[in-house]
């Protein structure tokens, strides 16, 4: 048959292969997997991931956190921090797909008192990771007292959970292994001691995205 031009081709093999090679990469464990669907943003290669075993999925907007709940993600994260009337329709999406396990970012005390808020006002509670930098200087807090007392009041603020820190190394692009591998190692060494001592204060984190 003829194809309109321009059109969407997919190669479901060559997915399928790709998603072999990320199950590879963590050993076979799906659990150390959470897929970022700004690459693709199709139902159909969220649901080709679910059927290798990947529960957890990570989205840059709320559109694709709504498309990948109804492609029947149970565990999805919005990479971004809820502004302004996003709040409302992170809270509106939850309430369509309650079985679903929502969770954002947060960078800024006073933009979590604004999620809270609303979040609280709801009856509901929004799961939050503390959005760290660690050297692309895009978003993120820097790992320091700031970022300390984030952490504290998410654990002491109704209407929102802490879920744990969000670490995104985007600004690491080398082409070489070698100099890939230092400038991460880098990277994780910013964020080591802050892990170490939110222990040290009594601050346990759950979950670590990155």
């Amino acid at each position: 048959g003829e194809l309109a031009s321009p059109a969407l081709l997919l190669w479901p093999d060559r997915v399928q292969a790709n998603i072999g090679h990320m199950l590879a990469a963590v050993e076979g464990d799906p659990t150390r997997l959470r897929p970022h669907v700004k690459t693709h943003k199709l139902g159909e290669v969220v649901r080709l991931q679910l059927d290798a075993g990947i529960s957890c999925f990570k989205c840059a907007t709320i559109a694709e956190v709504e498309m990948t709940a109804a492609a029947g993600a149970p565990d999805v994260l919005l990479a971004y921090q809820p502004v302004g009337p996003n709040i409302a329709r992170m809270e509106a999406v939850m309430a369509l797909f309650p079985g679903v396990k929502f969770s954002a970012l947060v960078d800024d005390l006073a933009n979590l008192k604004r999620i809270a808020a609303h979040f609280a006002a709801a009856g509901k509670t929004l799961p939050l990771f503390v959005d760290i930098d660690c050297g692309m200087s895009r978003t993120g807090i820097a790992p320091g007292d700031a970022a300390l007392d984030l952490c504290r009041a998410l654990q002491n603020t109704p209407g929102v959970a802490f879920a744990g820190l969000h670490i995104y190394d985007g600004h690491i692009h080398d082409l070489d292994p070698g100099d890939r591998g230092r400038h991460f190692d880098e990277a994780q060494h910013v964020v080591e001691p802050f892990y170490a001592r939110l222990g040290a204060e009594g601050i346990d984190v759950p979950l670590i995205v990155g």
